[in-house]
Protein backbone atom coordinates (compact mmCIF):
# COMPACT_ATOMS: atom_id res chain seq x y z
CA UNK A 1 0.00 0.00 0.00
CA UNK A 2 1.23 3.49 -0.85
CA UNK A 3 -0.26 6.68 0.37
CA UNK A 4 0.20 10.36 -0.40
CA UNK A 5 1.92 12.30 2.40
CA UNK A 6 -1.08 14.63 2.71
CA UNK A 7 -2.99 11.90 4.54
CA UNK A 8 -0.40 12.08 7.33
CA UNK A 9 -1.21 15.66 8.19
CA UNK A 10 -4.82 14.78 9.04
CA UNK A 11 -3.40 13.17 12.19
CA UNK A 12 -5.01 9.73 11.97
CA UNK A 13 -3.77 8.94 15.49
CA UNK A 14 -6.94 10.49 16.87
CA UNK A 15 -8.99 7.56 15.59
CA UNK A 16 -6.66 5.05 17.24
CA UNK A 17 -6.66 7.05 20.45
CA UNK A 18 -10.44 7.17 20.52
CA UNK A 19 -10.50 3.40 20.20
CA UNK A 20 -7.97 3.07 23.03
CA UNK A 21 -10.27 5.10 25.26
CA UNK A 22 -13.31 2.98 24.51
CA UNK A 23 -14.69 0.67 27.19
CA UNK A 24 -12.83 -2.64 27.31
CA UNK A 25 -14.62 -5.93 26.92
CA UNK A 26 -12.97 -8.79 28.74
CA UNK A 27 -9.63 -8.98 30.54
CA UNK A 28 -6.30 -8.72 28.73
CA UNK A 29 -3.22 -10.33 30.21
CA UNK A 30 0.09 -11.83 29.24
CA UNK A 31 -1.39 -15.30 28.71
CA UNK A 32 -4.06 -13.98 26.36
CA UNK A 33 -1.56 -11.80 24.55
CA UNK A 34 1.23 -14.10 23.59
CA UNK A 35 0.73 -17.79 24.01
CA UNK A 36 4.01 -19.31 22.87
CA UNK A 37 4.83 -16.75 20.16
CA UNK A 38 7.57 -14.15 20.69
CA UNK A 39 6.74 -10.46 20.70
CA UNK A 40 8.63 -8.48 18.09
CA UNK A 41 9.88 -4.91 18.57
CA UNK A 42 10.62 -3.59 15.10
CA UNK A 43 13.33 -0.92 15.01
CA UNK A 44 13.38 0.75 11.57
CA UNK A 45 17.05 1.69 11.94
CA UNK A 46 20.37 -0.16 12.01
CA UNK A 47 21.60 -2.24 14.90
CA UNK A 48 23.88 -0.34 17.25
CA UNK A 49 22.14 3.00 16.70
CA UNK A 50 20.40 5.04 19.36
CA UNK A 51 16.90 3.63 18.75
CA UNK A 52 18.29 0.10 18.81
CA UNK A 53 20.16 0.83 22.04
CA UNK A 54 16.88 1.89 23.65
CA UNK A 55 14.95 -1.10 22.32
CA UNK A 56 17.21 -3.79 23.71
CA UNK A 57 16.99 -3.07 27.47
CA UNK A 58 13.24 -2.53 27.10
CA UNK A 59 12.87 -5.84 25.26
CA UNK A 60 14.90 -7.62 27.94
CA UNK A 61 12.77 -6.14 30.72
CA UNK A 62 9.52 -7.05 28.98
CA UNK A 63 10.76 -10.59 28.37
CA UNK A 64 11.56 -11.02 32.06
CA UNK A 65 8.24 -9.48 33.10
CA UNK A 66 6.17 -11.67 30.78
CA UNK A 67 8.34 -14.83 30.87
CA UNK A 68 8.06 -14.81 27.10
CA UNK A 69 10.56 -14.01 24.32
CA UNK A 70 10.62 -10.35 23.25
CA UNK A 71 12.99 -9.83 20.32
CA UNK A 72 14.32 -6.75 18.54
CA UNK A 73 14.03 -6.87 14.76
CA UNK A 74 16.11 -4.26 12.91
CA UNK A 75 14.50 -3.40 9.57
CA UNK A 76 16.79 -0.64 8.34
CA UNK A 77 16.26 1.30 5.12
CA UNK A 78 14.19 3.98 3.48
CA UNK A 79 14.85 6.46 6.28
CA UNK A 80 12.83 4.27 8.63
CA UNK A 81 9.92 3.63 6.27
CA UNK A 82 10.71 -0.04 5.60
CA UNK A 83 10.45 -1.10 9.22
CA UNK A 84 7.48 1.17 9.81
CA UNK A 85 5.67 -0.46 6.90
CA UNK A 86 6.26 -3.91 8.48
CA UNK A 87 4.33 -2.87 11.59
CA UNK A 88 1.65 -0.95 9.67
CA UNK A 89 0.83 -4.19 7.80
CA UNK A 90 1.08 -6.51 10.83
CA UNK A 91 -1.96 -8.06 12.53
CA UNK A 92 -3.21 -6.09 15.51
CA UNK A 93 -2.65 -8.93 17.94
CA UNK A 94 -0.02 -7.30 20.17
CA UNK A 95 2.86 -9.37 18.83
CA UNK A 96 4.40 -6.59 16.72
CA UNK A 97 5.43 -3.19 18.11
CA UNK A 98 7.27 -0.33 16.44
CA UNK A 99 9.91 1.71 18.27
CA UNK A 100 10.73 4.71 16.14
CA UNK A 101 11.93 8.29 16.29
CA UNK A 102 11.66 11.76 14.71
CA UNK A 103 11.79 10.28 11.20
CA UNK A 104 8.19 9.18 11.72
CA UNK A 105 7.23 12.87 11.57
CA UNK A 106 9.81 13.90 8.97
CA UNK A 107 9.33 11.20 6.33
CA UNK A 108 5.81 12.24 5.25
CA UNK A 109 7.22 15.75 4.73
CA UNK A 110 10.20 14.48 2.75
CA UNK A 111 8.47 11.90 0.57
CA UNK A 112 5.67 12.30 -1.94
CA UNK A 113 4.55 8.76 -1.21
CA UNK A 114 5.04 6.40 1.71
CA UNK A 115 5.13 2.59 1.51
CA UNK A 116 2.45 2.40 4.23
CA UNK A 117 -0.71 4.16 5.31
CA UNK A 118 -0.05 6.27 8.47
CA UNK A 119 -3.66 5.63 9.47
CA UNK A 120 -2.67 1.98 9.99
CA UNK A 121 -0.61 2.94 13.06
CA UNK A 122 -1.53 4.33 16.46
CA UNK A 123 0.71 5.72 19.24
CA UNK A 124 1.32 3.53 22.25
CA UNK A 125 3.98 4.92 24.61
CA UNK A 126 6.68 7.59 24.64
CA UNK A 127 10.12 6.53 25.84
CA UNK A 128 11.80 9.94 25.95
CA UNK A 129 13.15 12.87 24.05
CA UNK A 130 16.58 14.25 23.26
CA UNK A 131 16.90 18.01 23.52
CA UNK A 132 19.59 18.94 21.00
CA UNK A 133 22.90 20.39 22.19
CA UNK A 134 24.62 22.84 19.85
CA UNK A 135 28.26 21.74 19.48
CA UNK A 136 30.98 23.54 17.55
CA UNK A 137 34.52 22.65 16.56
CA UNK A 138 37.23 24.10 18.79
CA UNK A 139 38.77 25.44 15.57
CA UNK A 140 35.80 27.78 15.08
CA UNK A 141 36.48 31.18 16.74
CA UNK A 142 33.18 31.38 18.66
CA UNK A 143 32.34 30.73 22.29
CA UNK A 144 28.63 31.62 22.45
CA UNK A 145 25.44 31.35 20.44
CA UNK A 146 25.53 35.10 19.78
CA UNK A 147 29.07 34.84 18.41
CA UNK A 148 28.07 31.89 16.22
CA UNK A 149 25.16 33.86 14.73
CA UNK A 150 27.42 36.84 14.13
CA UNK A 151 30.03 34.59 12.49
CA UNK A 152 27.40 32.95 10.29
CA UNK A 153 26.04 36.28 9.11
CA UNK A 154 29.56 37.60 8.42
CA UNK A 155 30.43 34.46 6.42
CA UNK A 156 27.31 33.61 4.37
CA UNK A 157 27.45 30.17 2.82
CA UNK A 158 30.59 29.26 4.77
CA UNK A 159 29.27 27.94 8.10
CA UNK A 160 28.98 24.16 7.72
CA UNK A 161 26.56 22.14 9.85
CA UNK A 162 26.79 18.36 9.91
CA UNK A 163 23.87 16.03 10.61
CA UNK A 164 23.04 12.34 10.71
CA UNK A 165 21.03 12.69 7.49
CA UNK A 166 18.53 14.76 5.53
CA UNK A 167 15.40 15.29 7.57
CA UNK A 168 17.00 14.06 10.80
CA UNK A 169 16.35 15.98 14.01
CA UNK A 170 19.92 17.48 14.02
CA UNK A 171 19.36 18.68 10.46
CA UNK A 172 16.00 20.26 11.26
CA UNK A 173 17.41 21.95 14.38
CA UNK A 174 20.15 23.55 12.27
CA UNK A 175 17.67 24.70 9.65
CA UNK A 176 15.41 26.17 12.33
CA UNK A 177 18.36 28.06 13.81
CA UNK A 178 19.26 29.43 10.39
CA UNK A 179 15.66 30.33 9.61
CA UNK A 180 15.14 32.29 12.82
CA UNK A 181 18.44 34.17 12.69
CA UNK A 182 18.74 34.73 8.94
CA UNK A 183 22.03 32.84 8.63
CA UNK A 184 23.00 31.23 5.34
CA UNK A 185 24.42 27.86 6.37
CA UNK A 186 25.68 24.81 4.47
CA UNK A 187 24.22 21.47 5.51
CA UNK A 188 26.28 18.29 5.07
CA UNK A 189 24.28 15.09 5.68
CA UNK A 190 26.10 11.94 6.78
CA UNK A 191 25.04 8.32 6.92
CA UNK A 192 24.48 8.31 10.64
CA UNK A 193 25.50 10.22 13.71
CA UNK A 194 28.92 8.61 14.18
CA UNK A 195 30.55 9.79 10.94
CA UNK A 196 29.11 13.29 11.39
CA UNK A 197 30.45 13.54 14.92
CA UNK A 198 33.87 12.25 13.84
CA UNK A 199 34.18 14.99 11.23
CA UNK A 200 33.11 17.62 13.75
CA UNK A 201 35.79 16.36 16.15
CA UNK A 202 38.30 16.50 13.30
CA UNK A 203 37.33 20.04 12.33
CA UNK A 204 36.13 19.11 8.83
CA UNK A 205 32.76 20.70 9.67
CA UNK A 206 31.99 23.61 11.96
CA UNK A 207 28.90 22.76 13.98
CA UNK A 208 26.32 20.11 14.75
CA UNK A 209 23.27 19.53 16.92
CA UNK A 210 23.58 16.29 18.86
CA UNK A 211 22.39 14.71 22.10
CA UNK A 212 23.88 15.28 25.53
CA UNK A 213 25.58 11.88 25.17
CA UNK A 214 28.35 13.67 23.23
CA UNK A 215 28.97 16.14 26.06
CA UNK A 216 31.93 14.04 27.19
CA UNK A 217 33.86 15.53 24.26
CA UNK A 218 33.26 18.98 25.75
CA UNK A 219 34.63 17.96 29.12
CA UNK A 220 37.69 16.47 27.39
CA UNK A 221 38.25 19.72 25.49
CA UNK A 222 37.63 18.30 22.01
CA UNK A 223 34.39 20.23 21.37
CA UNK A 224 32.61 23.35 22.58
CA UNK A 225 28.93 23.30 23.58
CA UNK A 226 27.15 26.63 23.12
CA UNK A 227 23.70 25.78 24.46
CA UNK A 228 20.88 23.27 24.65
CA UNK A 229 17.65 23.51 22.69
CA UNK A 230 15.38 22.94 25.69
CA UNK A 231 13.43 25.14 28.06
CA UNK A 232 15.62 24.26 31.04
CA UNK A 233 19.19 23.02 31.67
CA UNK A 234 19.81 19.28 31.42
CA UNK A 235 20.51 17.20 34.50
CA UNK A 236 23.60 15.67 32.85
CA UNK A 237 25.01 19.07 31.89
CA UNK A 238 23.55 21.66 34.29
CA UNK A 239 26.22 24.21 33.36
CA UNK A 240 24.86 24.37 29.80
CA UNK A 241 22.23 27.10 29.40
CA UNK A 242 19.24 26.89 27.04
CA UNK A 243 19.77 28.54 23.67
CA UNK A 244 16.63 30.55 24.42
CA UNK A 245 18.62 32.30 27.17
CA UNK A 246 21.57 33.13 24.91
CA UNK A 247 20.61 36.78 24.48
CA UNK A 248 19.76 36.42 20.78
CA UNK A 249 16.23 37.86 20.51
CA UNK A 250 15.21 35.69 17.55
CA UNK A 251 15.98 32.57 19.59
CA UNK A 252 14.00 33.50 22.71
CA UNK A 253 11.72 30.48 22.26
CA UNK A 254 14.11 28.10 20.53
CA UNK A 255 13.58 24.40 21.21
CA UNK A 256 14.48 21.41 19.06
CA UNK A 257 15.35 17.76 19.42
CA UNK A 258 14.33 14.20 18.79
CA UNK A 259 11.99 11.77 20.48
CA UNK A 260 11.43 8.02 20.71
CA UNK A 261 8.16 6.17 21.04
CA UNK A 262 6.24 2.95 20.50
CA UNK A 263 3.44 2.47 17.98
CA UNK A 264 0.99 -0.35 17.26
CA UNK A 265 -1.12 -1.44 14.32
CA UNK A 266 -4.30 0.64 14.62
CA UNK A 267 -6.37 -2.53 14.32
CA UNK A 268 -5.22 -3.62 17.80
CA UNK A 269 -8.16 -4.08 20.17
CA UNK A 270 -8.69 -1.16 22.60
CA UNK A 271 -8.26 -3.33 25.69
CA UNK A 272 -4.99 -4.72 24.35
CA UNK A 273 -3.73 -1.22 23.50
CA UNK A 274 -4.36 -0.06 27.05
CA UNK A 275 -2.80 -3.14 28.60
CA UNK A 276 0.36 -2.85 26.51
CA UNK A 277 0.58 0.86 27.30
CA UNK A 278 0.37 0.13 31.04
CA UNK A 279 2.96 -2.65 30.76
CA UNK A 280 5.42 -0.41 28.92
CA UNK A 281 4.97 2.38 31.46
CA UNK A 282 5.77 -0.05 34.27
CA UNK A 283 8.90 -1.28 32.49
CA UNK A 284 10.06 2.28 31.75
CA UNK A 285 9.91 3.00 35.49
CA UNK A 286 12.36 0.21 36.29
CA UNK A 287 15.70 1.68 37.47
CA UNK A 288 17.80 -0.42 35.08
CA UNK A 289 15.72 0.61 32.06
CA UNK A 290 15.61 4.25 33.13
CA UNK A 291 19.40 4.24 33.58
CA UNK A 292 19.87 2.74 30.11
CA UNK A 293 17.64 5.42 28.60
CA UNK A 294 19.54 8.21 30.37
CA UNK A 295 22.91 6.67 29.49
CA UNK A 296 21.92 6.92 25.83
CA UNK A 297 21.45 10.67 26.26
CA UNK A 298 17.65 10.47 26.25
CA UNK A 299 15.47 12.28 28.80
CA UNK A 300 12.81 9.77 30.01
CA UNK A 301 9.25 10.93 29.29
CA UNK A 302 6.89 8.25 30.58
CA UNK A 303 3.76 9.97 29.25
CA UNK A 304 0.15 8.91 29.44
CA UNK A 305 -1.24 7.75 26.11
CA UNK A 306 -3.27 10.92 25.58
CA UNK A 307 -0.26 13.14 26.32
CA UNK A 308 1.91 11.24 23.82
CA UNK A 309 -0.76 11.62 21.12
CA UNK A 310 -1.00 15.36 21.87
CA UNK A 311 2.79 15.66 21.65
CA UNK A 312 2.76 14.02 18.21
CA UNK A 313 0.00 16.33 17.01
CA UNK A 314 2.03 19.36 18.08
CA UNK A 315 5.16 18.05 16.36
CA UNK A 316 3.33 17.31 13.12
CA UNK A 317 1.96 20.87 13.06
CA UNK A 318 5.23 22.56 14.01
CA UNK A 319 7.63 21.31 11.36
CA UNK A 320 5.93 21.53 7.92
CA UNK A 321 6.49 25.33 7.64
CA UNK A 322 10.21 24.84 8.38
CA UNK A 323 10.50 22.11 5.73
CA UNK A 324 8.80 24.34 3.17
CA UNK A 325 10.72 27.52 3.98
CA UNK A 326 14.11 25.81 4.02
CA UNK A 327 13.28 23.58 1.03
CA UNK A 328 14.30 20.46 2.95
CA UNK A 329 14.43 17.47 0.64
CA UNK A 330 15.89 13.99 0.61
CA UNK A 331 18.59 14.83 -1.94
Amino acid sequence: MRTDRRHFLFLPWSAGLACAQARAQGVVGVEGLMGSRPVQIVVPYAAGGLTDNLARPIASALSARWSRPVVVDNRNGGGGTIGTAVVARAPGDGHTLLLTAFGYIANPLLMKQLPYDPRALTPLAMVGDTPSVLYVSTRLPVTSVAELVAYGKAHPGKLVFASSGNGSSPHIAAELLASLTGMDIVHVPYRGNGPALNDLLGGQVHAMFDSVASFSHVRSGRLRALGVASTAPLARAPELLPIAQSGVPELAHFTAGGWFGFFLPASTAPALQRWLHAELRQVLKQPAVREAVERAGVEPRNLELEAFAAYLRAESERWPPVFRERNIQLD
